[in-house]
């Protein structure tokens, strides 16, 4: 069976490339975390910062910091990769099935096949991120703390090994409840696209409630927020506390809610679209909502990574502003934020952009019917590049919430401590998130839609007998 695997994998190592990338991506992050964890704890870097008079918590603190946010990057990526990666091979399993293979060979054969993906995509990383940590750690204290002369840094020869296990072993994770669906479905089934990522319908309460549960919890904090001076919660650390866990409540709500907001903003667009004569994005808009679990998956990842940024920078912008008029001149190191704002971009718009091009490579059967049924080259485009700013507005729509209640409670606490309302909407870096998600999701999807349309549609559709 390995022999079978390592074939299987051999002759289709394009289709798992996105996935590969991702989690040598998030790999290479988890790697300088753990060099940066073994470095603060050498005796040579703690005798530097001892001698220079800087408290060593300055750096562990900022450190844990990073490591808290690049730990729950790395599993919400690793693990949405790994289930799409199972997803995007649905006919492949029903065709196993039919051939007569076992559910139990499905299965193994199913994580043997993603063990290679997240052992390749993670030895990739612990390399990139040996290479990278002589450069970015120094870097990254020495902004922490220009004060201390840092001795030459000194690699943890027992990172890559760490990087390599926590990176295939987390990836390995989200795919092992995919592997295990694909295994128990019935091959019409898989082979109609019917039903290939839907969670049950108990699951599907629970999520909703949880959801439901955290608005509500969000809504109780803006509204408390609006008694800031009879609780006391005046000063901007409590104004920060309580913007980031309001934003973070909502935030945490819309990603579990992801599908049926999605679907609610996909017809509006639908409409606009329609009402406005836009016929071909309108069709690009509905062959997205038509894909709502392939979009979701696409779009929830997107929506955390935007949310989480301008909720960050709308809560910390926010507080500085309030400081710096309360305290004139203030200055404030921003590092952590902006090291933050880096990994969750990056991360995010990688895994949305892994599973686009996961999904798009079972999209060749649409692209040649749309040719049979007489559409041009340019309206193909226009459709695709139509469905990719769907998505985009989608994320960038549910985003809004979050950074809503963060701003509501900055506005309410600041009025309460200075007697008018402070905020610092983060408006630039949300529309360079929606034109950046934009720009990759339509290059993504136009790449290999290019070599499909120009060739003709008969044999690929005879191919896949239709």
């Amino acid at each position: 069976m390995s022999r079978y695997v390592v074939r299987l994998f051999a002759d289709e190592w394009r289709r798992w490339s996105p996935a590969i990338a991702v989690v040598a991506l998030m790999a290479t992050l988890i790697g300088l975390c753990v060099q940066q964890f073994a470095w603060t704890g050498d005796p040579a870097f703690t005798a530097a910062v001892t001698v220079a008079g800087v408290a060593l918590g300055e750096f562990r603190i900022l450190s844990i910091t990073i490591y808290t946010v690049v730990a729950l990057v790395g599993w919400v990526a690793l693990t949405i990769v790994g289930r799409a990666s199972v997803l995007a091979t649905g006919r492949t399993h029903a065709l196993w099935l039919l051939l007569g293979a076992s559910r139990a060979q499905v299965f193994v054969v199913t994580l043997l096949v993603l063990g290679i993906v997240s052992l390749l995509g993670a030895g990739i990383g612990a390399l990139l991120s040996t290479l990278l940590a002589f450069w970015a750690v120094p870097a990254f204290n020495g902004a922490v703390s220009s004060e201390v002369d840092l001795p030459s840094f000194s690699l943890a020869p027992w990172a890559p090994v760490v990087t390599l296990a926590l990176g295939t072993l987390t990836a390995l994770a989200g795919g092992v409840l995919p592997a295990r669906r694909a295994a128990r479905t019935p091959p019409s089934a898989a082979l109609r696209e019917v039903g290939s990522g839907r969670p049950g319908t108990a699951m599907r309460a629970v999520r909703i409630g949880c959801g439901i549960a955290l608005l509500l919890i969000a809504s109780g904090l803006v509204t408390a927020s609006a008694s800031a001076r009879e609780l006391g919660a005046t000063g901007p650390a409590p104004m920060f506390n309580l913007a980031v866990d309001a934003g973070g409540s909502v935030l945490v709500a819309v990603y579990l809610l992801c599908p049926e907001v999605i679907a609610l903003v996909f017809r509006a667009l639908h409409a606009l679209s329609a009402r406005s004569g836009l016929v071909v994005a309108a069709l690009g808009i509905r062959a997205a909502a038509a894909r709502v679990q392939v979009s979701t998956a696409t779009i929830a990842p997107l929506t955390a990574g935007l949310g989480a940024i301008a909720v960050l920078l709308c809560a910390v912008e926010s507080v500085v502003a309030m400081t710096t008029a309360v305290r004139p001149g203030t200055r404030a190191d921003l590092t952590d934020v902006l090291t933050i704002v880096a990994v969750v971009a990056v991360s995010m718009l990688a895994t949305s952009a892994a599973v686009v091009a996961l999904s798009a490579q079972n999209r060749e059967r649409e692209i040649a019917l749309l040719q049979a049924a007489g559409l041009q080259r340019r309206q193909i485009i226009g459709l695709v590049v139509s469905e990719s700013l769907a998505m985009s507005l989608a994320a960038s729509t549910a985003a809004a919430a979050p950074v809503a209640a963060t701003g509501a409670v900055c506005w309410l606490v600041s009025r309460a401590a200075l007697g008018e309302g402070v905020v610092i909407w983060p408006v630039p870096s949300v529309v360079l998130g929606l034109i950046g998600s934009w720009i990759v999701l339509s290059l993504i999807l136009l790449i290999p839609a290019q070599a499909r349309l120009s060739s003709p549609p008969g044999p690929r559709l005879r191919e896949q007998g239709v």
